[in-house]
């Protein structure tokens, strides 16, 4: 099988290839919707911008939820538009989509996953798993007999996978992503500070002060950010100093590293082996985290190193296997074997 366009579908980004052309789309996964209308009149960014400041009336949905489909109509509306937005695949009748995966997803997920790729318009769909994905991206050799160990840090869902020989040899995963420190800090300013604040305003914390450990927080000083002052119910700005930021994000990072540790743990003692000449490698937007390889590196005892452009590895890994799809064949699924587990 040989796919014209690859979709690389996550709970916080869509991005999109083409078979020639390479990436050409890359914008949030979010639809916006009016009271009573079944199509989306905003889609991608512009429909991210209206979250949390939409009226009476306006609904902005996210097709997924900690890295798996929540809602199958809205995927594809948000693969609809997604088609529409590009040049190529826009003026033809006929085409076929590859749509990364969640390996935790369940085999229902899976497959409304593929029926909304086709009612969106492509004539024939098939899955390929995210994080196989994001390994041939990131420029690890899955194919080869080394080990090769990647973390892939998503915004909702954050997996260890151990590659081998075109196969899984060991993956474990996290109930939740790295949107899971925007909560933490959101929660941590409310409690300590006594101020609600939005996401997008906890993502601008997490990004300016956040860090995996206290000694790489990469700003010292405090920060401005506006919120609602919960005591007096009115509008305020307030300096937030990096502890409960950092706090928050040390929180998550110590799971993420557990959870490593425990598929190196579980590996055979000839790829863990393999480990300590490879290393980890890190993708995904959460990889950004200042400070993280240093400290999953010194934890697990292997070198760590972030894959170039994080965020994007997964559409990249898309466009090398559209190439080459008999390599890669063990990573992907189609109607035919929806129903089967990915390992």
């Amino acid at each position: 099988m040989r796919w014209d366009v690859g979709i690389d579908l996550g709970t916080d980004g869509v991005r999109l290839a083409e078979i020639k052309a390479g990436p050409t789309l890359g914008e949030a996964s979010a639809v916006a919707f009016r009271e009573g209308q079944r199509q989306p009149f905003a889609a991608g960014d512009a429909a991210r911008a209206l979250e949390g400041r939409a009226c009476a009336g306006v609904e902005v949905a996210r097709p997924l939820l900690d890295g798996t489909l929540r809602n199958p109509y809205h995927a594809q509306c948000l693969l609809n538009w997604a088609f529409a937005s590009s040049g190529e695949i826009s003026g033809k009748r006929r085409f076929s989509a590859l749509l990364t995966c969640s390996p935790t997803s369940r085999p229902v997920q899976s497959e409304a996953l593929m029926n909304a790729a086709t009612e969106a318009g492509a004539t024939d769909a098939a899955l390929v798993r995210t994080d196989a994905a994001t390994a041939v991206g990131a420029g690890l050799n899955v194919l080869a007999p080394q080990a090769s160990l990647l973390l892939d840090l998503g915004a909702g869902k954050i997996t260890a996978t151990l590659f081998t020989m075109g196969r899984v040899a060991e993956c474990d995963a996290l109930p939740y992503g790295m949107d899971r420190i925007d909560e933490r800090i959101q929660r941590g300013v409310r409690t300590q500070l006594g101020f609600a604040i939005s996401r997008a305003a906890a993502q601008e914390l997490k990004h300016a002060m956040g860090a995996a450990s206290a000694q790489s927080s990469p700003m010292t000083a405090s920060m401005n950010t506006a919120g609602l002052d919960m005591a007096q119910r009115l509008p305020r700005v307030f300096t937030v100093t990096p502890e409960p930021v950092v706090t928050a994000c040390v929180d998550v990072v110590r799971e993420i590293v557990g959870m490593a540790a425990g598929v190196v743990d579980r590996a055979p003692a000839e790829l863990a082996a393999d480990l300590n000449d490879a290393g980890v490698v890190l993708a995904g937007g959460g990889a950004l985290l200042s400070g993280l390889d240093k400290v999953i590196g010194d934890a697990l005892g292997i070198p760590c190193r972030v894959a170039e452009a994080p965020q994007s590895c997964g559409v990249r890994g898309l466009c090398r296997m559209m190439e080459d799809p008999k390599a890669y064949r063990a990573f992907f699924r189609d109607s035919a074997t929806a129903g089967n587990t990915w390992r």
